[in-house]
């Protein structure tokens, strides 16, 4: 069974896709696009902007029961604002309907698929599996995060000095450190997730583009009408003794700096909702709170707004306004894009980009891609910045670096340390959302569920749909009131 996207944790679920049943990519140049789907692969020129061929293809499969995954490089936010950057290897953007998908919640698992055969063999690995723990069979590798720290320096310090002469008001500088092995990604996740405290968990593998990360925070959600970010700036430290994270964290609160960061990424915050919903509907719910982010605590606001029914592209183009966060490219965000092209060595890739969750419905989510490790064919990596403003210190902002790479840093699997284990891709999910059901049911929409005590479970069975996809349920909560 070939992994295709595997986005992600929310709020305690997660959606698991599996396979590719249609997908679009845009290259990392941004001029040619790639349809696949069933009946072959189609490419052609990228003519227009990017939101109306993504709104397009979303369009096209509207009548898709179930979510489509995506992402979105740093790259896509220069490319829709028409500026001149140096192309990567990944796409600039790609969305992806999956074969199969799997939503993990507390007491119920539903699996929906395009494919019998497929859905069969999830069906009895969950089956298998949902009565014990997966653990580990190594120890996981920490990468040094010391690399590059004295250029590193130097780039803060040049952009420090741009800033005192007014050439921009912020810009978020980041720093790349190599893994010098091939990563065990789902194992990263698996181990990962239980030191951190993410908004969002991750992980994806696209036609050899792998990442997983644990996500501080949402570049942009759009739920009924509702737009909402979350910027995120300011930060410490929560390794140490409870006594001394208090300490640390009374320290960001009160730190002029940090509270200047952050107001400023919120008053911008506010001004890119402006743009995109109701006028008077724009309002801060949440204003420097304390959000602790595994080995790591932030200065965290909540901005929200009603959209615009007047917007062209609806939620698509609510992404070209607010992507790439603030947090993650700097105030002003068009001139911080062409200072990070030219002070930073190379493309971003997928750091500080969005991984993307769409719904039946034009709602969606961009989940910033922080806190993450990456991988291609060629060499894999991780990846952390800090917001650079006048009152700037280049060693605290390398600390401050050092600090963001520890939530991934010390949770890296190294693959050719685990010994060919022959672990499934669906055992991490099962062990993560700590799963374990004592009842199984089957059903199809409109039909009555069938089950019984795990002891006597009745032979797996597969119930099609109307569209062709396949619902399956395993179901504490209905089991005990129905079987």
């Amino acid at each position: 069974m070939k992994l295709v996207f595997v986005p992600r944790e929310r709020g305690g679920i997660w959606h698991l896709g599996l396979g590719n049943h249609a997908s679009l990519s845009i290259d990392a140049a941004g001029k040619t696009a790639t349809m696949c789907k069933v009946g072959g692969q189609e490419n052609f020129p990228v003519v227009g902007p990017l939101a109306d061929i993504a709104q397009e293809f979303r369009a096209e499969f509207s009548g898709h029961e179930g979510k489509m995954f995506g992402q979105v490089g740093f790259n896509y936010g220069q490319h829709v604002r028409g500026q001149a950057y140096l192309p990567g290897k990944w796409p600039i953007m790609s969305l992806m309907v999956p074969i199969t998908e799997v939503t993990f919640e507390p007491g119920q698992i539903v699996l929906k698929s395009y494919n019998e055969q497929q859905a069969t063999q999830v069906m009895h690995f969950l089956d298998r599996t949902l009565t014990r723990q997966v653990r580990g069979t190594a120890d996981p590798t920490p990468v040094n995060t010391q690399g590059k720290a004295e250029e590193y320096m130097q780039q803060v310090a040049q952009a420090i000095t741009e800033i005192k002469s007014r050439l921009y008001t912020k810009v978020i500088l980041s720093r790349a450190i190599e893994v010098p092995k091939r990563v065990d990604m789902l194992a990263t996740m698996l181990h990962g997730r239980r030191a951190n405290t993410p908004a969002r968990t991750f992980t994806m593998n696209h036609a050899g583009f792998q990442a997983t990360g644990f996500s501080p925070e949402l570049v942009v959600a759009v739920h009924d009408g509702k737009v909402i970010t979350e910027p995120l700036a300011g930060t410490r430290s929560r390794v140490g003794t409870k006594h001394e994270i208090e300490i640390r964290g009374k320290e960001l609160i009160n730190d002029q700096k940090e509270i200047l960061e952050h107001v400023l990424s919120v008053k911008e915050a506010i001004k890119e909702l402006d743009q995109i919903c109701v006028q008077d509907t724009v309002v801060v719910e949440e204003l420097m709170c304390i959000k602790e982010r595994g080995p790591i605590q932030h200065l965290a606001s909540t901005v929200t707004g009603h959209l615009s029914n007047s917007l062209n592209g609806g939620s698509c183009n609510a992404l070209n306004v607010l992507f790439p966060s603030i947090t993650a490219s700097g105030i002003p965000k068009d001139t911080a894009l062409q200072v990070i092209e030219r002070i930073e060595e190379r493309p971003r890739e997928l750091y500080s980009g969005a991984i993307l969750l769409l719904e039946e419905s034009d709602d969606f989510e961009g989940t910033l891609c922080l806190r993450t490790v990456f991988q291609d064919s060629s060499h894999q990596w991780i990846q952390a910045g800090a917001g650079i403003i006048v009152q700037s210190e280049p060693e605290r902002e390398l600390e401050e670096t050092k600090e963001k790479l520890a939530s991934v840093a010390p949770y890296i699997f190294i693959a050719e340390s685990r010994g060919g284990s022959g672990r499934s891709i669906l055992q991490p999910f099962c062990d993560v959302t700590n799963n374990h059901l004592s009842k199984f049911c089957v059903r199809e929409p409109g039909d009555n569920e069938i089950g019984k005590k795990a002891n006597e479970r009745p032979k797996c069975k597969i119930h099609p749909s109307h569209k062709d996809r396949t619902l399956l349920s395993w179901n504490d909560d209905e089991c005990d009131q129905r079987c």
